[in-house]
């Protein structure tokens, strides 16, 4: 009998799942394990590569798409395997990555494993770019730091904007098609994808700043200063064969602040090594992880009214409360795709994340945490649309609406989905609410 049950849920994938599939029938394993896809109504051919490439995986197909959440749900309640995995369709795993996986519940306290989380890296490798510029502080209620602003990278001559990994210097995006752009930090690193990391690599960057100023830009072994004002130009410069490019972590592990918001552990950090150690976690990434199916199915495996997103905390945080552990195993690598199936920073990205967050803490955290971040919520999108209109009025254009809408959206999904949330909350627990939130980690 199998040991496992590897489970991908699919949503027009095609281009993602020949990897993802062969990496899988490359796996190197002491026990046989099952593959399963469950495909949530593809329309790219998803169905017809599976027939024809991967004709030795067990397909399960949805009338209609189920999300993340309900996608698994499917499968998870007709595994019979003693373990359950879930693989995103845009992750790859080493070839040891399952055998690694699965080791940590048959070693000493495997028994309080509930699930066993990967190591996961983003797919390509990065050129760290340090940059530093002068401060420049807008004024009115915009009191942020600001460098200068990035409208698009490319590298080599291809436009890698949405993979650069920035969050560590930028803050949100801002504006939107050709205008579309990230203010930065005045210093700080941002991270470019190469494909070919012995390079050397032609780097062209357009940006613009509020202001005339140089620009400096840094990597192992160089460095150069640009220009840049208030026109937006472009800036080119090379950086030569034989710089060192690096694996950066995606999750090593999740957590959960105490403001509420679930994060990945090592997030957009520089693979040193600081993740080597097995540990136990908070929470389990749903890209890649292993789960004792009585465990889950003693909890009710997702939430679907989540659809994607946090209903991989919501479920660590319900299996915390009824006595399990989750454990990190940085042997078990896959390398990811991050934001593949949805653009991170869209309004389904943004619908789902502020809505579900507040939907977990209402179902798991202490009622004065979950009641602080719900009344938080409403408050602030009255701020940030007074704010937009003040703004709006200084220029002399019309203030943007799509923002407050999509808040409202949230709000109104919220309290449709609250009756339901309240009842699951009364839910039997082994473990107090706050004796779990000794685990948050304190915001910034």
């Amino acid at each position: 009998m199998p040991l496992a049950t590897v489970v991908v849920v699919n949503w027009n994938g095609a281009h993602l799942l020949g990897a993802c599939l062969t990496a899988l029938a490359r796996q190197r394993t002491a026990f046989a394990y099952e593959v399963w896809v469950v495909d949530n109504a593809s329309t790219d051919g998803s169905l017809a590569l599976l027939a024809r490439d991967h004709p030795g995986v067990r397909v399960l197909r949805n009338a209609r798409n189920l999300g993340f959440a309900g996608g698994n749900d499917v499968a998870l309640r007709a595994v019979t395997t003693p373990y359950a995995v879930l693989l995103n369709n845009d992750a790859v795993p080493e070839p040891d990555w399952l055998e690694h996986l699965l080791a940590p519940f048959d070693a000493p306290e495997g028994e309080r494993l509930a699930a066993v989380t990967s190591k996961v890296v983003f797919a390509p490798r990065y050129l760290p770019l340090q940059l530093r510029t002068d401060a420049v502080v807008a004024g009115g209620a915009d009191r942020r730091e600001r460098g200068v602003r990035i409208t698009s990278v490319r590298v080599d001559g291809e436009d890698v904007t949405a993979r650069v990994l920035w969050e560590r210097l930028t803050y949100a995006p801002e504006g939107s098609g050709e205008d579309r752009g990230w203010w930065t930090r005045p210093s700080g690193e941002l991270l470019v994808p190469v494909a070919d990391s012995d390079g050397p690599h032609q780097v062209q960057v357009r940006w613009s700043a509020e202001r005339a100023k140089d620009v400096h830009l840094s990597w192992d072994g160089g460095q150069v200063v640009l220009r840049t004002g208030p026109d937006p130009t472009g800036a080119r410069f090379s950086v030569p064969a034989g710089t060192p490019a690096v694996d950066v972590v995606n999750n090593a592990g999740s957590i959960v602040l105490t403001a509420g918001y679930g994060a990945d552990r090592g997030y957009q950090e520089v693979d040193a090594g600081q993740y080597d150690s097995a540990a136990e976690v908070f929470a389990l990434c749903g890209c890649a992880v292993a789960l004792r199916t009585g465990a889950g199915r003693a909890v009710g495996w997702f939430d679907e009214d989540f659809f994607l997103y946090y209903e991989d905390t919501d479920l660590s945080w319900r299996l915390r409360a009824a006595g399990w552990a989750v454990r990190y195993e940085p042997t078990a690598v896959v390398r990811h795709v991050h934001s593949a199936t949805t653009v991170e920073w869209s309004p389904t990205f943004v619908f789902h994340t502020d809505r579900n967050r507040l939907l977990m803490l209402v179902k798991n955290a202490t009622a004065r945490r979950a009641a602080s971040a719900v009344g938080r919520y409403p408050l602030t999108t009255g701020s940030m649309a007074l704010r937009a209109a003040r703004t709006a009025l200084r220029a002399r254009t019309p203030p943007p609406v799509r923002p407050t809408l999509l808040r409202l959206r949230v709000m109104g999904s919220f309290l449709r989905l609250l009756p339901a949330m309240l009842r699951r909350r009364a839910a039997p627990r082994s473990v107090p609410r706050r004796e779990l939130e000794r685990w948050l980690v304190p915001s910034r």
